[in-house]
């Protein structure tokens, strides 16, 4: 997915910060002052965007400051400023290299299949492939995924994509069918959607390749033990930060009755840039009711809840959350935490863990082998399984997503409410002197809902509360000086 100089955590004598690809002895081809659309692919390097991108907000910057000066009282300018200069904060330290190219919220012109220049690509399955693309007219990279499965399922995906509006749910740009006629003209569907890094399971595979390479060396000196200990906490930071977002966005799902039912680390993207993480491949969503039968071959084997490997076909959104603790287990273990090549051997490693399911616990299941009769299998205590990672809140969390009935398992909401992720909810937190994606912002939509307005004081911490008060008198005051400006 992406090369070792790219995203390496542990890695000696770097930065955990993308750096832009440098042009020697290039003049910029345009007037970056001015915004304008390229028309030509070739010219769209990542040196001209940043000197577009630098002098526009320079430009920006200028204008602000000739409307404040004109009409904004003073309260507001001290705002300004105390906003620009950062407090005291907590930065959390990571050894790192890689790049990454933003994208654009946005896509103003009309996308079609001949204004798109693919760049390389970034997956290639049996069924799907993702391109690394240029649109003409735009300076950003995107993403082209062209599917090649059943329309049926890319519709579904289209469907739910075209209603989801959340900042950890990735957003469809643009969509196009084209038919292929080297083989009996078979609709593809082509999706335009915003370039991330990679995904989670890449990431991991990066990130735990030099780690292991530093546990293996013995360290003796002092400063380099409190380094490795420092580290270890950013790593817990880390982590911390994409599942909660993740969990923010499973939890805007499932209000919305939709069940993901393929969550695993393919389909977690990573910006590292920003930090922020993103769902995508909705192939798979649907909305469960509980006396409708649903498929129950759906996901990756190892990361499937236990009633679907049971046989059942009358189970609930909560398949999804057995499918996170999957994921945050192994984000702390950097392996899967169930390995069977098949769905016996997956069941057998999960009644290893929580040992035999009582016939009570068959029944919440649903399963359609009640009779099935398997060894008696003491339950393995949660906390020496995961003792090496040294965190009791964890091991609390993960023994209340892993629990056989599907109804006695932690919500979504429940989890952002965990005390796992207190830490997150401290002001000024910063990982390599990055300050930290928004994990507060939640849309309107949620916090209509009742469990957010109860527990509205816990979900969202009080400085955050008094930032978006600022901001609001902050853009209140900006909107009166524009009048006056336009009078």
């Amino acid at each position: 997915m992406f090369s070792d100089n790219q995203i390496s955590l542990f890695k000696r004598n770097s930065k955990f910060q993308p750096q832009l690809a440098s042009v020697e002895n290039t003049k910029p081809m345009i007037d970056t002052t001015k915004l304008i659309k390229y028309s030509d692919p070739v010219h769209k390097t990542l040196f001209e965007y940043q000197q577009y991108k630098k002098n526009y907000n320079q430009m920006k910057q200028s204008k602000m400051k000739k409307i404040l000066s004109k009409s904004v009282d003073k309260t507001t300018r001290q705002i300004i400023n105390s906003n620009s200069q950062m407090s005291s904060s907590v930065d959390y330290k990571m050894k790192s290299s890689g790049h990454n190219l933003k994208y654009n919220q946005s896509t103003q012109s009309v996308i079609s299949e001949s204004s798109i220049t693919k760049k390389g690509v970034v997956y290639d399955g049996n069924n799907t492939q993702v391109y690394r693309i240029l649109i003409e007219g735009h300076f950003n990279y995107y993403a082209l995924k062209i599917s090649k499965v059943n329309m049926n399922k890319c519709t579904k995906e289209i469907y739910y994509l075209k209603q989801l509006r959340h900042p950890n749910i990735i957003e469809l740009k643009h969509h196009y069918v084209v038919y292929d006629k080297q083989n009996d003209n078979r609709p593809l569907l082509y999706e335009v959607m915003p370039l991330m890094s990679c995904n989670l399971r890449s990431f991991l595979q990066q990130f735990y390749k030099h780690s292991n390479v530093q546990e293996n060396t013995k360290i003796t000196d002092p400063k380099l033990i409190n380094l490795t200990k420092q580290e270890k906490k950013a790593k817990q930071i880390l982590f911390k930060l994409f599942i909660y977002q993740i969990v923010r966005a499973i939890s805007y799902l499932h209000h919305k009755n939709i069940t993901h039912r393929d969550l695993n680390p393919r389909n977690v993207l990573i910006d590292v840039d920003t930090l922020s993480v993103q769902l995508c491949d909705f192939n798979s969503a649907k909305s469960l009711f509980s006396q409708i039968p649903s498929p129950n071959y759906v996901g990756e084997r190892n990361y499937r809840a236990p009633e679907l490997l049971l046989g059942s076909k009358l189970y609930n959104q909560q398949v999804d959350i057995w499918s996170l603790g999957c994921i945050i287990a192994e984000c702390f273990l950097g392996k899967q935490l169930f390995n069977g090549t098949n769905t016996v051997e997956t069941m057998a490693d999960i009644i290893r863990l929580l040992g035999t399911p009582t016939l009570q616990e068959m029944k919440n299941l649903k399963s359609q082998i009640l009779d099935l009769k398997m060894p008696e299998i003491p339950k393995f205590p949660m906390s020496k399984r995961f003792q090496e990672i040294e965190n009791e809140q964890l091991v609390d969390l993960l023994e209340k997503i892993f629990v056989y009935d599907p109804n006695q398992r932690i919500s979504a909401f429940e989890i952002l409410l965990h005390p796992f992720f207190q830490e997150l909810k401290q002001p000024n937190i910063k990982i390599n002197s990055k300050s930290l994606p928004n994990l507060f912002n939640f849309t309107k939509e949620e916090l209509q809902l009742n469990e957010y307005e109860i527990n509205k004081n816990r979900l969202i911490p009080n400085w955050f509360t008094e930032k978006q008060k600022r901001f609001e008198y902050l853009t209140t005051s900006m909107d009166d000086a524009k009048l006056l400006l336009n009078k």
